[in-house]
């Protein structure tokens, strides 16, 4: 079974780094093990018999470990027959000792030389411009992992901005112009993925060792283009001995997805309980309900206003519906509580929230389940709203939420924990301290959804596209969440399974759909294609 990737603050690697070369592992080596994934990437990519001798490029050198990385790479390149200029942005006695052995290396190796770059001068900007215009790919070696806080000034900001043109020239030429970044792209912060002014914008990102926060999350990671992990020679318990954050794979979650055979039946496949919608809102109901059948659950059966009863049992084929006691806004009423607790005793798992309404009767319907009825659960929309108001509920009146899922946006959670607001720098600090204030297992939504639970290990999403960035998405992820719970899926597992599941779903679709077009019932499809994706792993 393939393990979930790790991944880890760009500083922890740089730390890590320094403790195998105290440890004896040679620095130098390391720096060709690098320098010479990137060139092995760019030949597995470009070369092609004959073309070898046509194909141009450049390779652009900072002063640190990064730039020896790109050094290597260049002379790698050279050895393949590629017809490569190198450039640097720095002056030779900045150069750590690696970096300049190898610096040594490709002037010696290098026909034209390393030409050490001052835009300021105009035969130097016209000589890179000229380059830049004939080359067939960039290597962007300038920054790496050791870049954090600082913004970029000057002529490597300049830099940066000159290739980020050169490339959308290319595309609007439609000439073939690719962009390599070795290890993280110049300009992105390792750590928070935060842009420091200008950032290279990359089509593919050789990182090594392990993956960083920085092309993980948002906004580096739609900077990163396509990553690639690389070893270079350091061990992997080393990365597995700090802190670290998780992606999961399709692999791994097709491993977590409860295995059936010709004796499984719709009681044995998991039963769901869905309690959602008001009037106005029968549409988020019942795109839970038909994402949970999707998604494996044997039974599944709503919980709604009676009003809205007829309605829903038109929308809904598959699943059934329980119609109970309404407020006066066609809503479900805290009346209906005892009808609930006695129809959940045959029900394996919850999914409470999607089209609730705010109504303040709803609102202590489902506090009362939160704390009545401890079965799996996962809670979102305006379920949420029980959660809310730290000043309304006291932490001796909290109830045990350990059998709870939560899915909020950064609005909704920066609602429950009383903040103003919630940065994309922030989200990683407030979920998992969501996770441990409240004792459950947070799915934070957004660009690179986040999944933590109690025990403090954090997931970060892979999967998924603006094309979610539409009403009802949400609903289908509760939907499946749910009904892996309702299958027996522990409540992080679920959390993190479902979580990809769904963005896959959507990314699967996108070529039917388009990602503007898209919209969340069209991840429905999607579900389909990607449990035959995890059946062909499984069976």
């Amino acid at each position: 079974m393939k393990e979930p990737t790790i991944i880890l603050l760009g500083s922890r690697v740089e730390e890590i780094d320094a403790r195998c070369i105290a440890e004896g592992i040679d620095s130098r080596k390391l720096m060709y093990n690098a320098g010479k994934a990137v060139a092995d990437k760019i030949i597995s990519e470009l070369l092609s018999g004959e073309t070898k001798n046509f194909i141009k490029g450049l390779v652009i050198c900072g002063s640190g470990n990064n730039g020896g990385d790109g050094f290597v790479a260049a002379m790698e390149l050279l050895k393949a027959g590629m017809d490569i200029d190198v450039f640097c942005i720095s002056q030779a006695e900045k150069f750590s000792a690696d970096t300049r052995f190898y610096f040594e290396q490709i002037n010696a190796a290098s026909a034209s030389k390393v030409v050490f770059l001052d835009i300021s001068k105009k035969d130097n900007e016209e000589l890179f411009a000229e380059k830049l215009a004939a080359g067939r790919f960039v290597v962007d070696a300038i920054f790496g992992t050791g870049l954090r806080g600082s913004k970029i000034r000057g002529q490597a900001a300049e830099i940066i901005s000159l290739v980020n043109s050169a490339k959308q020239a290319a595309k609007l030429s439609k000439k073939d112009f690719t962009v390599y970044s070795v290890d993280i792209p110049s300009g992105v912060d390792s750590d928070t993925a935060a842009l420091l002014g200008e950032a290279i914008k990359a089509d593919v990102t050789v990182t090594f060792g392990c993956k960083k926060i920085g092309i993980a999350l948002y906004p580096g990671r739609d900077y990163a283009g396509d990553i690639i992990v690389a070893d270079i020679g350091i061990p992997q318990e080393h990365y597995r001995s700090y802190e670290k954050y998780y992606e999961a794979n399709l692999e791994w979650v097709s491993s977590k997805i409860p295995a059936r055979d010709f004796s499984t039946y719709k009681h044995s496949a998991g039963k769901l309980l869905v309690i959602a919608g008001s009037v106005g809102f029968t549409g988020a109901a019942a795109m839970v309900c038909q994402a949970a059948m999707r998604s494996g659950a044997g039974i599944v059966t709503l919980v709604c206003p009676w009003e809205l009863n007829s309605i829903m049992e038109i929308k809904l084929t598959e699943a059934m519906t329980y119609p109970v006691e309404q407020t006066d806004d066609i809503t479900l009423h805290m009346d209906a509580f005892k009808d609930i607790l006695k129809l959940s005793a045959g029900f394996d798992a919850l999914a409470i929230g999607p089209g609730l309404s705010r109504n303040p009767s709803t609102t202590c319907l489902v506090r009362e389940i939160l704390k009545k009825i401890k079965k799996p659960t996962v809670l979102d929309a305006d379920g949420l709203r029980a959660l809310y108001g730290p000043k309304e509920i006291g932490e001796d009146e909290r109830p045990d939420l350990s059998h709870i899922v939560m899915t909020p946006h950064a609005g909704e959670l920066s609602a429950i924990l009383g903040v103003e607001k919630i940065s994309e720098e922030e989200r990683l600090k407030y979920n998992a301290f969501a996770a441990d204030q409240y004792g459950l297992v947070s799915v934070l939504k957004g660009a690179a959804t986040l999944i933590t639970g109690p025990e403090k290990t954090v997931y970060i999403n892979p999967t998924g596209s603006w094309a979610m960035a539409t009403a009802g998405t949400g609903d289908i992820l509760t939907g499946i969440i749910g009904s892996l719970l309702c299958q027996g899926v522990a409540l992080t597992e679920a959390a993190v399974c479902g979580t990809f599941i769904h963005g896959l779903a959507s990314d699967i679709i996108a070529p039917d759909t388009s990602r503007t077009a898209q919209i969340a019932s069209d991840i429905l499809e999607g579900i389909k294609k990607v449990f035959i994706k995890i059946e062909k792993l499984k069976y």
